[in-house]
Parts: C-alpha cells; structure tokens; sequence
C-alpha cells in the first residue's frame, strides 16, 4: 500500500512537473515579473497630497508637481518622467472648476488621473458639449473613494453625469489617506526610510540615483534575515505562480466562487450608492489591465465586479486598449503615451453614444 502509495505520488509529481513545463515553455509567453520592493515613485519635494477629513486625499490645488518613476532591474530604470499639474480642487487637470456649470464627473483611479503622462482627459480642453469635464481620477483609489470624493465635490459643483472608470484590481482596495511619516518623507527627502510609497526629492536640482541606491538597501534589509514567515511567504508565491496552479485556480473562481472579501462587499456597496443616486445618468468603463492582455482573460475581480455592475445598469462599457501591450510600459502597469491617446479616443467615442443632454 506504502509502494503504490510513493508510486502514485511520484508520478504525480512528475506529471505536473513536465505540464508546467510545457505550459511555460511552449503555450505561455514569456512575460517579466515584477518585484513592488525595486519600484520607487519620486515626487519633488514639497506639499504633494493633502487629507481631507482623514478620510481621502487630493493633491495640493494649484501646483506643478515634477514626479518620476525608477524601476530597478539590474540598475535603476527611469520608466517616465513628467509634471502633475493640479487645478483649485488638488485634482489633475488644467482648468479650475467653476461651481455653476453642469459638469461631467469621471470618477477612477491612476487610470484616469493619467499616472505617467499627466491628464488625457485635457484633450477636452476642460469641456464636452456645454458640460464641465471634472478629473475625478486619484492614483491608488477604489469605488469607496470614488464614493467619498463624489460627495465631496457634488456639495460645490452641479455634476449632472458621472463615468466610473474601474479596473478589477480597484476593488480590493480600501479608503486611506497619508500618514505623517510619509508626509514628512515627501517634503524633506532626508527624512524617507524607503519603506514609503511616494517619496520626496529635489528632482529639479539633483540627481536621485544615490538616494534610491540607499531607499532600495532600506527596503531589502528585512527580506535578507531568514524567517518561518518569509519562507512561508515565499513558497505561497512561488505555488500560486505555477500554471499548474493558477490555471484551475482560476477556473473555479471564476464559475463558482462568491467571494466574501469585506474590501470587495464594500466597493460594491459604493458603486450601489452611486448608481441609486444618478440612476440613467451614471456609466461605467472597465478598463483592461496589462496583466489581462497579456493572459487574453480578465481577471476574476473584473469578471465579479462586471456581473455586479451589469445587474444594476446596462451603463456599462469597454475599453481595451486594442488589447496591445505596446500600450504600456514595459516596467510598469500604467499605460504609456499611446495608451491614454488610444483612451482618450475611447472615451470620447463613449461621450458621443451616450444621451447626454
């Protein structure tokens, strides 16, 4: 029984060994794996974001914020370069608002800011039709923020239509804002640890690759020392990377699993907020992530939160970017300058089918 037992095992072994090969080698592309801890995002230093109620955050109103992302592979990589340019609300676009213009709210997260480009949604010259166009779109956010700045800005400005710009990944996030640590880090670069998400630098006036040498040693200190828990950690990835794994995984979550997620139950009780009160008069546009495109199969908090979105409205739309990586950067997620020309062009495509009167 013990021999049969090993036999079975082995062959077992063996069999899903030679499959993930095959898989890997043969029926999957190759694609780059990304390491969050080699990303570093570098504002100039000074007042970036600011708190609101200590519950969400814009950026400071009317600034001009240089911003950089380094990527570290082999050495560091910088994969963009850019200025924010925020108007009287801290949000990312060229005109202030006016409070008596019926506007066009689009709610999302670095998506529709246009993280790594600055605003697309300026190829509307602040404007569509008689309607105000309101940037709404604020790196790291989902539909609880989305739902916290909507009744922020619509107690100010007369917003008769709303768009939801989402990605799947949107709702497994929570509201948050920034802590004074980090607030400190982004307006005295001496003061960064490296465990930061955004950090500050005199970019203007010196060059960062020192300081992001020191950040990337701050933040592998911990990874170094040996521990159950990192091991742990690290054998969950591995499995949960393994086609062998990942494809049936991915199936059964897809056609059977209801998830129970509070983050997830939360973002769908925002977007059910908000489509009770703009009832017709609200739209939503999922965006496809470089990761779908690249498996040619969304995500399962895309497909859960589709499903859910579509048995409340039929306001629903797509863009998918031509489903071509060339589309986005090759160290990052966010779409490159092709990318958000090809979603302005979508979105404005969007605009002209709607009813909007």
């Amino acid at each position: 029984m013990k021999k049969n037992f090993c036999l079975f095992f082995i062959t077992l072994i063996l069999t899903l060994t030679l499959v993930e090969v095959f898989l890997s080698q043969f029926f999957y592309k190759k694609q780059f794996k990304y390491n969050h801890n080699n990303r570093f995002l570098l504002y100039e230093e000074g007042n970036i974001f600011r708190n609101i109620d200590k519950k969400f955050f814009t950026y400071h109103p009317h600034k001009k914020i240089e911003t950089s992302l380094y990527y570290f592979n082999q050495d560091f990589v910088k994969v963009y370069n850019y200025s924010i340019i925020t108007n009287n609300y801290g949000l990312v676009q060229n005109n202030d608002l006016e409070e008596k213009i019926p506007s066009i709210l689009f709610l999302g997260d670095s998506f529709t800011e246009g993280q790594g480009n600055g605003s697309w949604l300026n190829n509307f010259d602040g404007k569509f039709e008689s309607y105000q166009i309101i940037n709404g779109g604020i790196l790291g956010t989902g539909p609880q923020q989305f739902l916290l700045l909507e009744d922020y800005l619509s107690k100010k400005i007369d917003i008769d239509y709303v768009f939801v710009l989402y990605l799947g990944d949107d709702f497994r996030r929570s509201t948050y804002y920034h802590g004074e640590k980090e607030l400190l880090c982004l307006k005295n670069y001496k003061l960064c640890k490296g465990s930061e998400t955004f950090l500050g630098f005199p970019l203007l006036k010196k060059n960062p690759n020192f300081f992001l040498s020191q950040m990337r040693q701050n933040r592998f200190k911990d990874t170094t020392k040996i521990s159950f828990k990192l091991i742990r950690r690290a054998a969950k990835t591995w499995l949960k990377d393994l086609y062998v794994i990942k494809i049936p995984l991915s199936y059964l979550k897809n056609n059977f699993y209801q998830s129970k997620n509070k983050k997830i139950n939360s973002n769908f009780l925002a977007i059910e907020k908000l489509i009770n009160k703009y009832q017709e008069k609200i739209y939503f546009v999922n965006l496809k992530q470089k990761q779908e495109i690249f498996y040619n199969k969304d995500s399962y908090e895309t497909l859960y939160a589709k499903n859910f979105i579509l048995n409340k409205t039929k306001n629903h739309f797509e863009c998918d970017f031509e489903k071509n990586l060339e589309y986005f950067h090759t160290f990052d997620s966010h779409p490159n300058n092709r990318g958000y020309e090809y979603l302005y062009t979508c979105i404005n495509n969007i605009l002209k089918k709607v009813e909007i009167h």
